[in-house]
């Protein structure tokens, strides 16, 4: 009798000790997949914006670069009120505004002052450029001058980066706005026809935009040493007439620091940035 009474609670403590490691389990599963995923679904599309969203880096101009540029719009636009940029090079005589009209022929001998002085201009935006920049490529014209009047400045420049120690030296422009500066690196200088067909303001996509890229950079004359093409990026071209030859023209492209990349551009590149006036 006891041996039996033995084997009945040892039976019991058997089912006891199965039945407390099934509550445990349940109990570590519920914390495994319910304390710390209570609703899979819902948990889910919380996590889904920080695996999906690509996050967009703006330009936030500073209060001092805010009131600089306010400073220096205000005063632009009482001259010229087509005024939409200023743009200058440090080491060159790159240094002017830029106004943009209903055609790409007043500005060849109206200069931003609005005098009519035949070869003298201004630097304009092509006509069928939008004004906020954002156009994959987006044209100025200016004369080159060279010896043809005193005042070689303007585009002249724009010649010398044929020679690759000029352009590797002189690599970056500063773009002004009335709302914020944009930065530029010179990627290739191109010497092409009068009418050569890669004057383009629009493309069916970014492919043939890069397609186009892809075949300035074949032929051109000099460049930035790895340069690489990619279609998300913005350009800016400065074109110019060439004083042995007015039935070419000298094409400098330079490519847009893009937002995400200009934290660390300005840490580099910031001192060598400074406007120091030429004209």
């Amino acid at each position: 009798m006891f041996y039996q009474n033995e084997r009945r609670k040892h039976r019991q403590l058997k089912y006891l000790l199965a039945s407390l490691l099934v509550v445990a389990v349940a109990i570590s599963t519920w914390f495994a997949f319910g304390v710390k995923n209570p609703v899979s679904n819902v948990a889910s599309s919380q996590n889904t914006p920080a695996q999906t969203t690509t996050n967009q880096v703006t330009y936030q101009p500073s209060a001092e670069e805010q009131a600089y540029l306010k400073e220096r719009f205000d005063a632009l636009s009482a001259i010229n009120p087509e005024v939409i940029g200023y743009i200058y090079a440090p080491g060159t005589k790159l240094d002017e505004p830029v106004v943009q009209t209903g055609d790409n022929a007043t500005y060849l001998d109206k200069t931003f002052e609005g005098n009519n002085e035949p070869l003298m201009g201004a630097v304009f935006m092509d006509t069928d450029n939008n004004k906020d920049w954002n156009d994959s490529l987006t044209w100025l014209f200016g004369h080159a001058r060279g010896s043809q009047v005193p005042d070689n400045r303007m585009f002249n420049d724009v010649n010398f980066y044929e020679d690759q120690t000029f352009f590797d030296q002189n690599r970056y422009l500063v773009l002004e706005t009335a709302e914020r500066k944009y930065y530029y690196e010179a990627m290739f200088f191109i010497i092409v026809p009068e009418t050569t067909a890669f004057y383009r303001t629009s493309f069916d996509s970014e492919e043939s935009f890069a397609e186009q890229l892809n075949a300035v950079a074949t032929d051109a004359v000099s460049k930035k040493e790895g340069a690489v093409v990619k279609p998300t990026d913005k350009y800016l071209v400065l074109s110019t007439c060439r004083e042995d030859d007015d039935t070419i023209r000298s094409n400098l492209y330079m490519r847009r620091i893009p937002d995400s990349e200009l934290e660390q551009f300005l840490a580099e590149n910031g001192d060598k940035l400074t406007y120091v006036p030429t004209r």
